[in-house]
């Protein structure tokens, strides 16, 4: 009798396990990161070697590394124009590695695992609660084939509407491949557009921007929080209160959404914005403010913007999306629960809640970490880009430079693509520190925090308190 598929990868993982054991020794933050950085060098060696990618030269290897970084990594910093530098292939290609790096390569690593061998390792879990926020006891398959399939219907469902949106405009096979790739690119937060100045022929379309705002936002709330509102409407007999988790991120999200767009209205509606009719000014405030959290879609040229409009999506960048999305930045819930602290603090309450629920201390040392990791990581990317690329170069004379500078790395490690136009003048050296940066900002928070999650090593010793003086 023919050995099966399923026998065959048994024998194979048994004699994998035999020969190279020390990969079951392997913690699950490190094969996030150990798959994404092996998915770039895929995706580089691709941009290098395949056919058939490019209209004309082909990109070197320091862009290709810079273009497959930030496709993996969903950031959408662009060294080359899409449109005109990619042929149809090459534009497939990175829309694969776009939906891989959305999805987590690790993620459907894990259901092909599942899969072939019916057996669901302890790592594989750990590595599914840590990426997706599910349960030790979650069948594995089952939750990241919905995982899947949800990200597929929801693409689906937006390139269908951006299709019928833009109806009319050209040939059908060009409009369908337009929407499927911006559809993809939306939701995965990625930002990457197939024309010139992102979205901008688009300012004055509200379906298209309207549709691309929400594939956006849905990417942005994280798998959890899907699946949660998803279970919510498909069982009508489970009429339970939405979980914590996703209640604090809808009310957070909604908080950032609504309040950058009236900031960004109120400080562009004369200048970038004073071209557009009222309406159409708040809807691109609105979709700015979307954006702005992850994706890098933008209608205007934000170098036009203004310093407070700029400040605004550096804070937005900052923050980010929800955990296990698609979206990068220390995510809605790391600043929400500090928020929430601080107010606790302030008014004297010996407890951190909302909603009627308790956060753990855990939680809240958790996030105080995460957001001072980031902001050294990004403090110190700030500062090589300075060094490599003004060193030498006084205030006086340097314009913008600095906020250029400044800009570019909070979009980079917020994994948003937002530029203000610095991407292309960067040299070599700096464009590394900006691979570095968007590798960091897609794995690194959540690696951080599944490390600080898991409680405390070693021996459990108690030393005496002393007192410091902070603030």
């Amino acid at each position: 009798m023919a050995t099966s598929l399923r026998d065959r990868w048994r024998s194979l993982d048994v004699l994998i396990g035999g020969s190279f054991g020390w990969w079951r020794e392997v913690s699950p933050p490190q094969l996030l990161v150990g798959s994404f950085l092996l998915l770039i060098v895929i995706g580089t060696l691709g941009l290098l070697v395949l056919p058939g990618l490019y209209t004309g030269e082909r990109l070197g290897f320091l862009d290709a590394l810079f273009t497959a970084t930030s496709a993996v990594c969903i950031t959408g910093l662009i060294v080359v124009d899409t449109a005109t530098f990619f042929t149809f292939w090459g534009q497939l290609y990175l829309l694969v590695l776009i939906q891989l790096g959305g999805l987590g390569i690790m993620s459907i690593g894990t259901l092909l695992f599942v899969s072939l061998t019916g057996r669901q390792p302890i790592r594989y879990r750990l590595l599914t609660r840590e990426t997706l926020g599910m349960p030790l006891s979650t069948d594995l398959g089952g939750l990241i084939l919905r995982v899947v399939v949800l990200t597929l219907a929801i693409e689906a469902a937006g390139a269908l509407a951006l299709l019928l949106a833009r109806l009319g405009d050209g040939p059908f096979t060009e409009l369908l491949w337009w929407a499927v790739f911006h559809a993809v690119s939306g939701f995965c937060n990625a930002g990457i557009a197939l024309q010139d100045g992102s979205l901008a022929p688009w300012a004055g379309d509200p379906a298209v921007l309207l549709t691309l705002a929400a594939l956006i936002l849905a990417g942005g709330l994280g798998f959890p929080v899907l699946l949660d509102l998803l279970r919510l409407q498909a069982d009508d007999r489970d009429r339970r209160a939405l979980h914590f988790h996703t209640r604090l991120v809808l009310a957070a999200t909604a908080v950032l959404v609504l309040g950058g767009t009236g900031f960004l209205w109120l400080s562009e509606y004369d200048n970038a914005l004073a071209e557009l009719p009222a309406g159409l000014g708040i809807l691109n405030a609105l979709f700015h403010s979307v954006s702005a959290r992850t994706a890098g879609f933008s209608t205007l040229p934000v170098a036009h913007f203004t310093y407070p409009s700029l400040f605004m999506l550096l804070l937005l960048m900052f923050i980010g999306g929800g955990p296990c999305s698609t979206a990068g930045g220390v995510k809605v819930t790391t600043a929400a629960v500090l928020v929430l602290e601080g107010a606790a603090l302030v008014r004297r309450r010996w407890q951190t809640a909302a909603f009627g629920r308790r956060i753990p201390t855990r939680v809240l040392a958790t996030a105080a970490a995460v957001v001072a990791v980031y902001a050294v990581v990004l403090v110190t990317g700030i500062l090589l880009m300075l060094v490599l690329e003004a060193h030498g170069r006084p205030h006086a004379e340097s314009g913008g430079y600095f906020m250029d500078t400044v800009f570019e790395a909070f979009s980079a490690l917020g994994t948003v693509g937002l530029s203000t136009g610095l991407t292309g003048d960067l040299g070599e050296p700096a464009r590394l520190v900006v691979v570095g940066l968007m590798l960091l900002g897609r794995v690194g928070p959540l690696a951080l925090a599944s490390l600080l999650l898991r409680g405390p090593a070693g021996p459990k010793i108690r030393y005496p308190e002393s007192e410091v003086i902070v603030g």
